[in-house]
């Protein structure tokens, strides 16, 4: 995963959603199509499909079953990470609710927080934690992802926390920057970015 490029994974996991609506729909899907419902260049398509290791039929196209299990093999849906959320806000229950992180490989385990009200209770099936046995539990389970969630004045000090616990990959949906060693990579879910290039 770590040689694909973002944009790359950007265009494959919206190439996926859209094999998804059409597997029990039709058996093959050409490049025009795809590119026509993301309205992109057929030719920037067909690299991308190319890297996936899959090549299509003659006046056909690819087979779209076997194009979403190429997908999920480059982008390695098939393999479990076991995640833990810091927060217990309104935003990490939203994200506990999300059903298709599993056919994604993503695989939230538990909530942390230092609100006493929330401690103990099941949020979409998801214990929250006492965020005390935050740095137990990450040894214990071997967790080395998470996402922030909480609010960004907590954000730097429970990085570092984190980073101290082993913590190598953070999905940051914080409005803040953090900073962090370069062996920790972290991924800025920024949706004010996103509603701005939508609009501008």
């Amino acid at each position: 995963m770590s040689a694909i490029s973002g944009n790359l994974i950007h265009r494959l996991t919206l190439y996926h959603c859209i094999l998804n609506y059409t597997v029990n729909e039709q058996e093959f899907v050409s490049s025009n199509e795809i590119a026509a419902f993301l309205k992109i260049d057929d030719s920037q398509v067909r690299k991308d499909i190319a890297a996936c290791g899959i090549q299509g039929l003659p006046k056909h196209g690819y087979k779209v079953f076997d194009l979403k299990k190429s997908i999920e093999k480059k982008l390695s849906f098939n393999e479990q990470t076991d995640i833990f959320v810091i927060g217990a806000g309104h935003l990490a229950t939203a994200l506990t609710q999300y059903a298709d992180f599993k056919a994604y490989g993503i695989n939230i385990l538990a909530l942390f927080d230092n609100d006493e009200s929330k401690i103990g209770q099941m949020i979409n099936g998801k214990r929250v934690f006492d965020i005390n046995r935050l740095e137990n539990l990450i040894e214990r389970m071997k967790i080395d992802t998470v996402i922030l969630a909480l609010p960004p004045q907590n954000a730097q000090e429970m990085t570092n926390r984190l980073v101290k616990s082993g913590i190598k990959f953070i999905w940051n949906f914080t409005p803040c920057i953090i900073k962090v060693p370069d062996n920790v990579i972290v991924y800025y879910e920024n949706i004010v970015s996103g509603f701005l290039q939508l609009k501008l």
